[in-house]
């Protein structure tokens, strides 16, 4: 017993020399494991730190694989049909337009559209409509930039092609107080795009030298040329704000400005206001709420003569192919001079039906009960009949 009690006592004593002077050899390689482990974590946290600061900044264009660049072809052509006997463009098809569009990136960040249009009242002779360079992005800056002959980024409507607009005609407005097939100019723009996840927002500022394509609001007749205000400077600024809400709902506002100086020594300045909402009830069903309002000021000798317009639409598609619309337009036409001045207003009322071939290829019937200001009211009955193939000719080249 006295030797088993000796053992026992031995043993502890052993024991407790062993926990209570650990070996120095094992402690060290403990101590640099912990080192090691925390430096693995916070190299950890700054590659999480560094991934979520790439993730939020907006990805970067990707060139692609080819320097071939896309074609396209769209072929807008139609007919009218009306009760008003004078016009000599009744009863008869006709080939109003036909657009060949090259586009391609030219730098992952930086592409070039040219598109040559060959125009029915041009007697189909090739003309550039828009060739125009466009810088995405300015390096990792929310800025961005176009340079070139472009349709001017104005409103809603002006700068969308006459085959991707929803309705056969323009708007009463565009045509009387920005011009017969919208403004189209030389020039560019600088755009900042505001860095966030809840709200689009971009600011464009831009200036552009006047054609007789962008006379703001003047028909194109050469007994009006002193009135408008070919190969002067416009500035011009436009705002998009876009609140992200869901998937299956889009909200857009837009305001924009131009002013400049037409040839007579008159300052012409125009604002507009324009929104546009969008309801997705699946794959191919859209309704569709949109409206614009502009004004078109012109002063001479300290007296000033505003004339202003509006337009809303409804559209509504169920499913692929067909698509409802309805139109309605007020405006009166920009003032030119006294002796010519129509002081009434325009006004017309539409229904549109559109049968979609395909994405890029489409049928269109749109009645007009159009009542002119100085005029006799008539009804029109116009047809539409769009080819194309191609990116440009695709309805994602619009924003509507």
């Amino acid at each position: 017993m006295r030797v088993f009690v000796a053992t026992l006592i031995l043993l502890c004593g052993t024991i407790g020399v062993a926990f209570s002077a650990p070996d120095p050899n094992l402690q060290k390689e403990i101590d640099a494991l912990k080192a090691q482990i925390q430096q693995m974590t916070e190299r950890l946290r700054d590659l999480e730190q560094k991934l979520a600061e790439q993730e939020a900044q907006p990805p970067a264009p990707v060139a692609p694989v080819t320097n071939l660049p896309q074609i396209s072809v769209v072929a807008n052509g139609g007919a009218l049909f009306q009760d008003r006997k004078r016009d000599d463009s009744r009863n008869r098809f006709e080939q109003d337009e036909l657009e060949l569009a090259f586009q391609s990136y030219v730098y992952p960040s930086i592409r070039f559209d040219t598109i040559i249009a060959f125009d029915k009242e041009e007697d189909f002779s090739a003309s550039v409509e828009e060739a125009y360079a466009t810088i995405i992005q300015l390096g990792n800056t929310p800025l961005g930039a176009r340079l070139g002959r472009m349709r001017l980024p104005f409103g809603r409507v002006n700068p969308i092609h006459p085959h991707q607009l929803l309705t056969r005609d323009h708007p009463l407005p565009i045509v009387n107080l920005l011009g017969e097939h919208g403004a189209v100019s030389n020039g560019g723009f600088v755009s900042y795009l505001l860095p966030s996840n809840r709200l689009y927002a971009e600011l464009r500022l831009g200036l552009y030298t006047l054609n007789d394509h962008a006379a703001l609001g003047v028909p194109h007749d050469p007994t009006l040329e002193d009135y408008g205000a070919g190969g002067r400077l416009l500035r011009m600024a436009r705002l998009t704000l876009a609140p992200v809400i869901n998937p299956d709902n889009e909200l857009e506002f837009g305001l924009s400005g131009a002013t400049t100086r037409a040839l007579n020594g008159d300052n012409l300045r125009v604002l507009g206001v324009d929104f546009q909402y969008r309801r997705f009830f699946g794959a191919a069903q859209r309704l569709l709420v949109s409206g614009e309002w502009l004004q078109n000021r012109r002063e001479s000798g300290g007296t000033g003569v505003n004339r202003d317009g509006y337009y809303l639409l409804l559209s509504y598609k169920p499913d692929r192919y067909w698509e409802y619309g309805v139109r309605y337009d007020w405006s009166k036409r920009a003032f030119l001079r006294p002796a010519d001045d129509v002081t009434g207003s325009d006004k017309a009322l539409s229904a549109i039906l559109t049968y979609r071939l395909n994405e890029q290829s489409f049928l269109r019937l749109q009645w007009r009960n159009l009542k002119p200001a100085d005029d006799d009211v008539r009804n029109e009955l116009m047809f539409q009949l769009m080819f194309g193939f191609g990116p440009h000719s695709h309805p994602l080249e619009s924003t509507q």
